[in-house]
């Protein structure tokens, strides 16, 4: 979603970093431009620099939580730009680069969506199709086969995305 999300507030450019294939193949074909060059951190940085005449990112949706896609995104981003980080870490000790975000003047943010807040733009954005729900789900189940929907997620095995677990099925 933070691709199609990028795309509807008007990005020019969405890249698209992730070690999983099948997410780089969703991702592009929901309009990004995948970068494929591993777990080096320095390597996708210069990736990104190469993507955008040596610059940076303007903006940056940061949306695993992990402190390697943090550190990432504040190196990725341009000077002056933006990381929004939504991705939810399980790291009370992460150590913050402070001294790239000062250099950099970088606009950072952090947080959960409130779904009371954001759905009625969510819903309206769906509706005029700007935004596709659909396209992030991998798998569909019958809610009898909730706990099989979790192990399969937890292990993202099955080029697992999104589960919809419908009680019809």
């Amino acid at each position: 979603m933070s691709v199609q999300s990028a795309i509807a507030m008007g990005a020019g450019q969405v890249l698209a970093i992730d070690p999983v294939p099948d997410r780089r193949a969703r991702a592009e074909a929901m309009g990004a431009r995948a970068i494929d060059v591993g777990d080096d951190r320095k390597s996708q940085v210069r990736a990104v620099r190469d993507a955008t005449g040596g610059r940076g990112v303007d903006a940056v949706i940061e949306a695993v939580g992990a402190d390697a896609t943090i550190d990432l995104a504040l190196r990725a981003v341009r000077v002056r730009g933006r990381v929004s980080v939504i991705g939810v870490s399980q790291n009370n000790r992460f150590t913050f680069p402070m001294e790239i975000a000062q250099l950099k003047e970088l606009d950072f943010a952090i947080g959960l969506c409130s779904v009371q807040a954001e759905l009625p733009t969510l819903l309206a954005l769906t509706e005029n199709g700007r935004l596709d729900p659909g396209a992030v789900v991998s798998h569909r189940l019958p809610l009898s086969e909730g706990d099989r929907a979790y192990q399969m997620y937890g292990s993202r095995s099955d080029s697992v995305c999104k589960v919809v677990l419908d009680p019809r099925l």
